[in-house]
């Protein structure tokens, strides 16, 4: 007997269930459809969950709003945590470290006046016992989230779930991910919850309705799946404004492989400050990020020309091409939200949609892809009867007091990080001050054109205090400078990229796990230093991660034996 291609088999199923709604839309019905968990958004969090769950054997549907998956590199530090979830997802781990840019290509933060020029410092964040996997059996990684999620998608399609796009009409499918629908309204009730999608890709009003025992927003840090539930961020809002430049050039890889390869370079110089990320030197693929102070600068004032411009100016020289791919501009924020379930307990944030943190330290994706992994078993368990309702409360619980220690932690970083230019006389408190200035103050009666000059004059004035006439062996206010940044990158006081402690060594102290109050009493917890790297103790108490063996397997014979982790 012959056995038709699955995807034929598919196609004919999409074709009856197209004409079907067809009809139904025609007849003014709107489809409704259902599934036992919905998924919104598929971005590194939505598609880790559908995976878990798919290798717990339940069902589940993605939708996601955009038509095609994020090429604009993110998020790229992937901590042992992390990839020890990874490493449970088929090859995952095993292909990420396979794949990731060369250890030597990325274990620097280099400070610097340009990418070419006077070199101020650098700190190297790996430590012999970081690829010793002494504490766990995963290295760190240093993966784009780009990548990742066509590496997630690979392992999806390997448990049989599918990508389809909005006009192939495919969310009826069951376990797929679907692209091109945004959520527009929530109904829940006691036993379900009704979501309602139309499509991006058209003008037209055409409402898909889906039901579901649980609906997951996992839709990054501008939910709207958060908005339509009315949950409120909590914590430090706007700290920053940036513009994000992705762009190729192996012309400047090149230069910094022979000479000062490394992940970050904090760039100050008297025409530009900004921070390039190396996400991958061997393709040469770059972000460079930039501070922008909006209304007097405008996101439109950063055209294709004046990006090259600010490379340049950052580079130390206009001798390289440039092939900039996209320009995008976002908002720092440090915040948790107040509430990670609804009211009734089936709808569930997790990943951005719960939690905000500055990029100091890469907690944003390894947290939210933790979220996923809490989540997972916990659906799983409710769905198939062996546990109640009541334990997904307990994700909030367990999860919640992690988002918060690290958004302080992250947030710690970011002020590690903003100590490095005011030892340099660019103290970042100074601009925002200016800025505040110009907005309330007696500056905002001024027109738009004169605000704007005023402020990047005093900006332009300020950055004199990097120029080689101030920052240099001979200037005693320069050689003052250099020799406090040698000290403070010295002591492990700048940005740090690693965190062992809290990465391995966080502990949930109530939730799912049953402990009386006298035996959570006779466990204490290290202290550690915010904001500076804290190594990890293993510690067998409850609420905590198992700490990590290698276990030798004896066989029958005992003449030989074999080690597994």
């Amino acid at each position: 007997m012959r056995t038709v291609p699955r995807k034929l088999v598919g196609a004919a199923c999409n074709y009856v269930v197209f004409r079907r709604a067809f009809s139904q839309r025609a007849n003014g019905i709107v489809p409704e459809l259902s599934v036992p968990v919905l998924i919104v958004g598929a971005g590194p969090v939505g598609l880790t969950l559908s995976i878990l769950l798919a290798k717990l054997g339940i069902k589940c549907s993605v939708v996601e709003k955009k038509s095609e998956f994020l090429q604009h590199p993110q998020a790229h530090f992937i901590n042992n945590r992390t990839m020890e979830i990874f490493r449970k997802i088929g090859s995952l781990s095993t292909d990420i470290e396979r794949l990731q840019p060369p250890i030597d290509q990325w274990r620097k933060f280099i400070y610097c006046t340009s990418l070419t020029g006077l070199l101020l410092g650098e700190v190297d964040h790996l430590h012999p016992q970081d690829l010793a996997r002494n504490h766990s059996p995963t290295w760190v990684a240093h993966f784009s989230q780009h990548r990742l999620l066509s590496l997630l998608q690979l392992q999806a399609e390997q448990l049989g779930i599918h990508i389809y796009k909005s006009q192939e009409f495919c969310l009826n499918n069951l376990g797929h991910i679907n692209l091109g629908y945004e959520c527009v309204s929530i109904e829940q009730g006691s036993e379900n919850v009704k979501a309602r999608f139309s499509r991006t890709d058209t003008n037209t009003k055409d409402l898909l309705t889906i039901n579901c025992s649980f609906l997951i927003g996992a839709d990054g840090a501008s939910s709207k799946v958060r908005k339509l539930l009315n949950i409120q961020m909590e914590g430090e809002e706007a700290l920053q404004n940036l513009v994000s430049i992705h762009f190729f050039s192996m012309d400047l890889a090149n230069h910094l492989i022979r000479n000062r390869p490394g992940m970050l370079y904090f760039v100050f110089n008297t025409k530009a400050i900004g921070v390039f990320v190396a996400h991958d030197l061997r393709s040469g693929e770059f972000i460079v990020q930039v501070p922008f102070y909006p209304p007097q600068q405008t996101f439109e004032a950063f055209t294709i020309d004046a990006c090259k411009t600010i490379i340049c100016d950052l580079a130390g020289t206009t001798d390289i091409h440039i092939d900039i791919k996209a320009v995008k501009q976002w908002i720092m924020h440090a915040q948790v939200a107040e509430s990670y379930i609804s009211r009734n307990g089936r709808v569930i944030l997790a990943g951005d949609a719960a939690h905000r943190f500055p990029p100091a330290g890469g907690f944003g994706m390894n947290t939210g892809i933790q979220d996923a992994h809490n989540l997972a078993w916990k659906i799983g368990a409710v769905l198939r009867g062996v546990a109640s309702h009541n334990l997904l409360r307990t994700y909030e619980s367990e999860r919640k007091p992690v988002a918060k220690a690290n958004t302080a932690l992250s947030l710690e970083n970011f002020k590690a990080a903003m100590s490095i230019p005011s030892i340099l006389g660019l103290d970042p408190s100074s601009a925002r001050f200016i800025h505040e200035q110009v907005n309330g103050g007696i500056g905002s009666l001024l027109p738009h054109q004169v605000q704007k000059n005023i402020m990047e004059g005093i900006f332009a004035l300020g950055r004199m205090q990097v120029g080689p006439l101030v920052l240099n062996s001979y200037n005693p206010l320069g050689s003052i400078r250099l020799k406090k940044l040698k000290h403070m990158l010295g002591e492990g006081r700048s940005l740090q990229l690693q965190f062992p402690a809290e990465d391995l060594g966080f502990r949930y102290h109530s939730g799912a796990l049953l402990i009386n109050e006298e035996e959570m009493q006779s466990y204490t917890d290290e202290h550690y230093v915010p904001g500076r790297r804290n190594e990890y103790k293993p510690v067998c108490a409850p609420g905590a991660r198992i700490p990590h063996s290698n276990i030798r397997l004896l066989k029958s014979d005992f003449t030989k034996s074999d080690e597994a982790s």
